[in-house]
C-alpha cells in the first residue's frame, strides 16, 4: 500500500466543495435522526451496563458471570455517560448520531481522495436503509463504522508516517473488541501491509497496537471462562448443517435486495471499481469485503434484516472514495444510487417519520424469519413512534409490564423469551432463565430443540431443518432446573447434566480464585 499511498497527493477543495460536503454530513446524520430507535436486543447490553455502573459488575443476571454481549468496547463506551444520566435510550442515541457524524467527516475529509467520490461515498450511505437503520439502533454498528473506517484511512493514507502500524493495530483492535468477526473485513489490509513493511517495526507496532484485545481476550477467560462472549457458544453450537445456514445466508442477502437494493448494488459496484483500478489497497478492501460477506453467508445471515451488511458497505464507500472517478462517472452512479432508493417505499429518504404507522404487525417478518428490526420495534421503540411512551427513565410501554409484574411480585427466578426490554427493566434482582441460551452458561451448552426433536451437535443435524429461526435457538430446559436455581441443593435428574452444570457454577459462580477454577476454565472453554 505504500505505492498508492505516494502516488496520490490530496486534492484542495474550493468553499463550495466544503459546503456540499457540509450539507451531505449533515443530511446523512439528519437521516439518521429520523429513523432514531433502540431495538430489544440492544437492551441485553443495558442491563450489563446497568448492572457494571450499579458495582455488580458486567454480568447479565448478577447472581453468576456470563458474558451475554458481544460488543465490549460499545458496553464500555455506553457505560461512561450511563453513569450521569442512568439511562440507555436516549444516551446511546446521541452517542450513535456522534459516531456516526463523525464516520461521515472522517470518510469526506481524511479517506476521499477528491469531492466527487467523498459525494458519492456520502450519498451512498445515506441512501443504504440498513447503514441508517443501524446508525443508532442501540447496537455497536455505529462505533463498529468509525473503528473500521479509522483502520482503512490509516492503513491508505497518504502521509508518511513511522508508527503506521500500531496505529492500524490499535484501530483493528478497535474493530475487533466492538464486534469481533468483524475482523475479517480487515485481514487482507493487515496481511498487505504486514507484508509490504516486512520489518521489525511493523511486527512490533502490531504487537502493541494489539494488545488491548490480548488482554480483554485474557480477562474474558479469566472472568467468564470462555474466550468468546456465550450468546456466540449458543449459536455455533445449534447443529443445524452448513448448507442450510449457507441457504438462510443467501436468504439474507435477497432480503436485503428486495428491501433495500441499494446496499447491496453499491458493494458489488465497489468491488467492480477495485478490479478495474488495479491497486492494492482497494483491492485488499475488496478481498476483505468478500470474506465478510462469505462469512455472513455461512453463519446464515441475521434475522435483523441489514445488519450485517452495514460494515462492507462503508468499505465499499471507502472504495468509491478513493478510486478518483471521473465526475462524469460519480456522478452517473451517484444517480443510480438515487434510482434505487426511490425504487424502495421503506428507504430512508421515502419512508414516513412515523416509520411503523403504530403497527407492530408480521409484515415486517418476512417467511424466512428475516424481521425489518425498525419496523417491528419502531412503534414503541421509534425516536418518532406514535406509541413511544416515557415515564421518568422508563422507555418501551412505560418500562414493560411484565418487567413491573416481576419486579413489585416476583418470581426472583423466572422464564423469560425476549430478553432485551424485559431483562433491562426488571432490575438486577431478578434471575432471567433464557430458553434460548443466550445469557445462561449450561442451556448454550445443550442441543437445540426444534418441533418437539432435539438436535444433537454434529449428530442427527439433518432434523433441523424443520421450524428453526436463525439466531433463535431454543432449549429445552433440563428437569428441575428453573426449581434448582432457586434453590441450590436441588439436583438436575440428569447426572451427566448435573456433572457438566456444577463444573460451569464453579466457573461462572464461585469466587474467582476458588481451589479448582482455572481447572474447570481449562475443560469447559477448550
Amino acid at each position: 500500500m505504500a505505492a498508492a499511498r505516494s502516488a496520490h497527493a490530496e486534492v484542495p477543495r474550493s468553499r463550495l466543495d466544503g459546503a456540499l460536503l457540509a450539507i451531505l454530513v449533515a443530511s446523512l446524520v439528519l437521516l439518521a435522526l429520523k429513523c432514531a430507535w433502540a431495538c430489544d436486543d440492544a437492551y441485553i447490553t443495558f442491563r450489563v451496563v446497568d448492572n457494571l455502573v450499579e458495582g455488580h459488575g458486567p454480568r447479565w443476571n448478577v447472581a453468576e458471570r456470563v458474558q451475554a454481549y458481544t460488543n465490549p468496547l460499545w458496553m464500555a463506551l455506553v457505560s461512561l455517560p450511563y453513569v450521569l444520566t442512568r439511562e440507555p435510550y436516549f444516551t446511546s442515541i446521541a452517542l450513535s448520531l456522534a459516531l456516526t457524524a463523525a464516520t461521515a467527516l472522517l470518510l469526506a475529509l481524511r479517506a476521499a481522495r477528491d469531492v466527487a467520490g467523498a459525494a458519492l461515498a456520502l450519498c451512498v450511505l445515506a441512501g443504504s436503509k440498513a447503514f441508517i437503520d443501524f446508525s443508532t439502533s442501540g447496537l455497536e454498528n455505529p462505533l463498529l463504522h468509525f473503528a473500521l473506517l479509522g483502520a482503512l484511512a490509516t492503513a491508505c493514507s497518504q502521509a508518511p508516517d513511522p508508527r503506521r502500524s500500531l496505529k492500524l493495530a490499535l484501530w483493528s483492535s478497535a474493530v475487533a473488541l466492538t464486534r469481533l468477526d468483524a475482523l475479517a473485513l480487515l485481514a487482507p489490509v493487515l496481511g498487505s501491509h504486514l507484508w509490504q513493511e516486512r520489518s521489525r517495526r511493523a511486527l512490533a507496532g502490531f504487537a502493541l497496537g494489539f494488545l488491548p484485545l490480548v488482554a480483554w481476550e485474557a480477562f474474558a477467560l479469566f472472568y467468564y471462562g470462555s474466550l468468546i462472549p456465550n450468546s456466540a457458544i449458543s449459536k455455533l453450537s445449534s447443529g443445524i448443517p452448513a448448507s442450510e445456514l449457507s441457504a438462510q445466508g443467501l436468504a439474507y442477502f435477497a432480503d436485503s435486495l428486495s428491501l433495500d437494493p441499494l446496499t447491496l448494488c453499491a458493494i458489488a459496484a465497489a468491488l467492480a471499481v477495485a478490479v478495474w483500478k488495479r491497486e492494492l489497497a482497494p483491492l485488499a478492501v475488496a478481498l476483505g469485503i468478500l470474506l465478510h460477506l462469505a462469512y455472513v453467508a455461512r453463519v446464515g445471515g441475521d434475522f435483523m434484516s441489514g445488519r450485517f451488511l452495514t460494515a462492507p458497505l462503508l468499505a465499499a464507500a471507502w472504495v468509491l472514495a478513493t478510486a478518483r472517478l471521473d465526475v462524469r462517472i460519480a456522478g452517473s452512479l451517484a444517480l443510480a444510487a438515487l434510482a434505487l432508493v426511490s425504487l424502495s417505499p421503506r428507504s430512508p429518504l421515502r419512508a414516513k417519520i412515523d416509520y411503523a404507522q403504530g403497527r407492530r404487525s408480521p409484515e415486517f417478518i418476512a417467511p424466512t424469519g428475516i424481521a425489518d428490526e425498525r419496523g417491528y420495534w419502531h412503534s414503541v421503540a421509534g425516536l418518532f413512534g406514535s406509541n413511544r411512551t416515557l415515564e421518568g427513565k422508563l422507555h418501551v410501554t412505560k418500562g414493560h409490564p411484565l418487567a413491573k409484574s416481576l419486579r413489585e411480585n416476583g418470581p426472583q427466578v423466572s422464564l423469560a423469551e425476549g430478553i432485551g426490554y424485559l431483562g433491562y427493566w426488571s432490575g438486577p434482582e431478578i434471575f432471567l432463565v433464557d430458553p434460548m441460551g443466550l445469557s445462561d452458561a449450561l442451556l448454550a451448552r445443550l442441543p437445540i430443540y426444534v418441533d418437539g426433536a432435539f438436535v444433537e451437535p454434529r449428530k442427527n443435524a439433518a432434523n433441523a431443518s424443520r421450524g428453526w429461526r436463525v439466531g433463535h435457538y431454543y432449549r429445552q430446559l433440563p428437569a428441575g432446573y428453573l426449581e434448582s436455581l432457586s434453590d441450590s441443593a436441588r439436583k438436575l435428574d440428569d447426572p451427566a447434566l448435573q456433572a457438566l452444570r456444577e463444573q460451569l457454577d464453579l466457573v461462572t459462580r464461585a469466587p474467582l480464585f476458588a481451589p479448582g477454577r482455572i481447572a474447570a476454565i481449562a475443560r469447559s472453554a477448550f
